[in-house]
């Protein structure tokens, strides 16, 4: 499994790649809002994230925000976001990660 931290929410560049307007987390956001904000775009071997089957996204305190499975990648210039089926209402959602985030990394695999 992959696994993607996202910071507080702060304003995204006005040439982000996926058209968002914010980035980061805030309370009260929903699965939806979550999956958008955090599937990209990151550095990461597209190779080793293809090869996960699903993504967590959590944030700072551990607490998972949406869980979605993997079906590819778009490159963002030297960058990739994640394209994925959303898993809305998976029962893991608003619980802390079983798996903790160690890496200093927003990135890191599971």
């Amino acid at each position: 499994m992959l696994q993607i931290k996202i910071g507080p929410e702060r304003s995204a560049d006005p040439d982000d790649h996926l058209g968002r307007t914010a980035l980061g987390w805030r309370p009260g956001m929903s699965e939806d809002e979550a999956w958008a904000a955090g599937r990209g775009v990151w550095k990461f071997k597209a190779d080793r994230a293809l090869s996960q089957n699903e993504v967590q996204i959590i944030n700072a305190t551990g607490t998972v925000l949406a869980v979605a499975r993997i079906t590819g990648i778009s490159k963002c210039g030297d960058r990739y976001a994640l394209e994925g089926e959303l898993l809305r209402g998976d029962p893991r959602v608003g619980r802390p990660t079983p798996s903790p985030h160690l890496s200093r990394n927003p990135i890191t695999y599971i």
